[in-house]
């Protein structure tokens, strides 16, 4: 379950060094720090939080066993939204090749609440402020992963899938703010499966997909439909990223 993003916000640009230098010879090695320079530099720094309702609750104990430290999880999976969402693509001699400017949500906290309820995880804004993010994760779902015959074969690769997953609805943008005051909807929002699928997408990118996931091989394992969220989505994203490197940028940015 998610709420809609606040309107996009452009990053700051960060100031360069403009100490003169000699002029070097291009190679794939430096392109390749420049991507990884550039990605630094853009990356969020959101205050993290961590509330446990019941530290009594044995999944409690267990997700700390698993994951003792939060902020860096949801650091690392946050360079993950950032690298395949928000990176723009490597500059082109082609004129005509569609490029875009990420735009970072300007999400100003996340908060992780592990609370007793029925279901998996969702993310909400919360009443006051939507850049200030909830991700609610269930701890019956977390005994479910980490204990008794239902145990995943690996709980933290499960646990930190869900948290990549809910962390992407953090970061994205669902639609214009004015369509939260529309009453007569005619500003289209993107779908629901789109939405889900995206942050399938990155979890599937970052190599955190559940081993039930299953790569569609023919056009009878195929969904009926592009649009029906999570892994089904989540796929035929990837395969377009395949296709064309950078277009799930693109198409986040238009959302």
């Amino acid at each position: 379950m998610t709420n809609s993003a606040p309107a996009p916000h452009p990053s700051a640009i960060p100031k360069g060094n403009t100490q003169e230098q000699e002029p070097q010879a291009s190679s794939s090695k430096e392109k390749q720090t420049d991507v990884t320079s550039n990605l630094i530099l853009q990356m969020p720094r959101p205050k993290l939080r961590l509330h446990v309702e019941d530290l009594r609750h044995p999944a409690a104990s267990a997700f700390l066993a698993f994951i003792p430290d939060v902020a860096t999880t949801l650091d690392r999976a946050l360079a993950h939204i950032i690298k395949y969402l928000y990176t723009s693509d490597p500059k082109s001699k082609n004129p005509h090749q569609p490029t875009f400017t990420p735009s970072i949500p300007p999400t100003r906290s996340v908060t992780v609440f592990l609370r007793d309820y029925s279901g998996v995880a969702y993310t909400t804004g919360t009443e006051l402020d939507d850049a200030h993010k909830e991700i609610h994760v269930s701890l019956p779902y977390i005994q479910h992963c980490t204990s008794g015959p239902s145990a995943k074969d690996d709980p933290l690769h499960e646990l930190v899938g869900v948290l990549t997953h809910e962390l992407v609805h953090c970061y994205q943008h669902t639609a214009p703010v004015s369509s939260h005051e529309n009453s007569d909807g005619d500003i289209p929002r993107p779908p629901g499966g789109l939405i889900e699928g995206i942050a399938d997408f990155v979890r599937l990118k970052a190599g955190l997909e559940p081993p039930h996931w299953k790569r569609p091989l023919s056009a009878a394992e195929r969904p009926p439909k592009w649009d029906m969220g999570y892994q089904h989505t989540a796929y035929f994203l990837a395969w377009l990223e395949d296709v064309r490197v950078g277009w799930e940028g693109r198409c986040g940015d238009v959302e």
